[in-house]
């Protein structure tokens, strides 16, 4: 998809995930995932080309690293443990850009206290939140 096409895409649904664990996140893949503490956005990030945990593997015959691989896994149930809560976000639709697009609309429109991302001009676009919504898009007064 060209980025002529990508910018014409106007809207797409998140269907949002509760984690409670790191086993019910490690193989997400091709959307985005929410670090919250407080009912804050603490940390926003991608999984596009990688899994958010575990070890790394193939899928559809190509190599994926893991964000967090096993190793990280102690440190990720200690903060859910202690009241963080991590969500995972799917796409309604996934094609060329279009993460990376939904994750800048989330951290400019839902600003978070560790990501310290540049602004990459990316055209923002309409999110259609559904699931288990997190709770700082639910007390923004931006969720419908």
């Amino acid at each position: 998809m060209s980025k002529l096409e990508l910018d014409q895409i106007d809207s797409i649904e998140i269907i949002w995930k509760l984690c409670e664990r790191y086993e019910d996140a490690k193989d997400h893949t091709q959307g985005v995932y929410l670090h919250e503490w407080d009912k804050k956005p603490f940390y926003w990030g991608k999984v596009d080309k990688s899994v958010f945990g575990g070890n790394p593997r193939k899928i559809n015959g190509e190599p994926v690293n893991p964000r967090y691989g096993s190793s990280y896994r102690h440190w990720i149930e200690g903060c859910l443990q202690h009241g963080a809560k991590l969500y995972i976000g799917m796409l309604g639709k996934v094609f060329e850009g279009v993460i990376e697009r939904v994750e800048h609309t989330l951290m400019e429109e839902f600003p978070s206290e560790m990501n310290r991302k540049e602004d990459q001009n990316l055209q923002p676009i309409l999110l259609l939140h559904k699931g288990k919504v997190p709770e700082c898009i639910i007390n923004s007064g931006k969720y419908k």
